[in-house]
């Protein structure tokens, strides 16, 4: 039976790692052996995402120090080698794009074991980005590539990969969100009591990334204000934004804005769910461009680009950058479909972005172990 070891860092590799686990298990062909590098005082993966695909204790936890991105890189990439050495997978299928999922790759590569890239060649061009890095190398280091969209197989090809190592199997973020929703529509209760369905904005904001500073803090706060006059804004206060916002000396400002509601972060099966009821989302956060265009919810990113295009170029993605007269416009246009073309009229579901992605994988390594 062949070894398969399936790494990855943070939510957003193992929201990748989990369905493909699940369905290896279920095929019963392979060995499928999880490897997960976490920071110090943080769930190896959410408890949600563990119970509904049936990982429960990972193999292998690797815990990161504190300490800049080098330190922790050789803290997980020492344990890594020793993990593999022991091992011996027969392939190692890399989930992701942190840190953690670039050591597993490296690793592995020096190691002489076959590697796979799960959601491979993504590209936002922008060199700025660490995981734009990471992603880079990823592919290089990687023998197959299993790729989401078609970007994915236009970028490799164009940067020397032979086509016969490229797979387009779909995305796996959307495996995830078919088996985290049927657990959340399981539940009754509510993410945000006395809220409805459709009459609220969701706002998700990366802390670590363009809203740092206080400035546009400040901008943010003067449009949800404004929107927060035609509909609730709900806003999870993600890891280490309520610290931002008091650092700044903006956490009054912000929780009493009426109609402005702060909530705890909620489990991810929770988060989707208040996705999925959601008028629409603003954020500058791009683990949620995908499920927001599969939900058919108008998402507004905060960015200058996008690694994954084709939530722009047919999904309910639009990128607004820090344009505050566009996020304006943008908004209002959602708020009266009547008056102005609904960004979503144009919108469908990119290729393969099904639920099946996972299988789609299964069936190539079918073939080529």
């Amino acid at each position: 039976m062949k070894k398969l070891l399936l790494a990855a860092g943070g939510q957003p590799g193992a929201l990748l790692l989990a369905p493909l686990y699940k369905a290896l298990k279920k095929k019963g062909a392979y060995q499928p052996i999880v490897m997960l590098a976490t920071p110090v005082c943080a769930e190896p993966i959410s408890r949600d995402l563990a119970a509904s695909f049936g990982i429960g204790e990972a193999s292998h936890t690797i815990t990161l120090p504190k300490g800049t991105p080098v330190e922790q890189l050789a803290v997980a990439m020492t344990a890594m080698e020793k993990i593999m050495l022991s091992e011996k997978p027969d392939l190692v299928l890399v989930c992701g794009c942190d840190n953690a999922a670039f050591g597993a790759a490296v690793t592995a590569a020096k190691l002489g074991l076959p590697v796979a890239a799960v959601d491979a060649g993504l590209r936002s061009y922008e060199r700025s980005d660490a995981d734009e890095v990471n992603r880079v190398v990823i592919d290089a280091m990687s023998d197959l590539h299993f790729v989401s969209e078609h970007s994915g197989e236009y970028n490799l090809i164009n940067e020397g990969v032979a086509d016969e190592k490229v797979f387009f199997a779909g995305n796996l973020l959307i495996d995830s969100l078919v088996g985290l929703m049927e657990e959340a529509n399981n539940s009754d209760a509510a993410a945000v009591p006395e809220v409805k369905p459709k009459k609220y904005a969701l706002v998700l904001l990366n802390p670590a990334g363009r809203f740092s500073e206080k400035e546009p803090l400040e901008m943010i706060h003067r449009l949800l204000k404004e929107i927060s006059g035609k509909i609730t804004v709900v806003m999870p206060l993600v890891a280490g934004l309520d610290a931002l916002l008091q650092q700044h000396g903006m956490g009054d400002a912000f929780s009493e804005t009426e109609n402005v509601k702060m909530i705890q972060p909620p489990a991810h099966a929770a988060l989707l769910k208040l996705l999925r009821d959601s008028l629409l989302l603003l954020t500058d956060i791009e683990e949620m461009q995908s499920e927001a265009t599969v939900m058919n919810v108008p998402c507004l990113t905060i960015m200058e680009s996008s690694a994954r295009p084709a939530t722009i170029e047919i999904g309910t993605n639009a990128l607004v950058s820090l344009d505050e007269e566009e996020i304006r416009s943008r908004i209002h246009d959602i708020l009266h479909p009547g008056t102005h073309q609904h960004i979503t009229s144009r919108s469908k579901i990119p290729e393969k972005w099904d639920g099946a992605a996972a299988g789609r994988i299964i069936a190539v390594l079918d073939r080529v172990l």
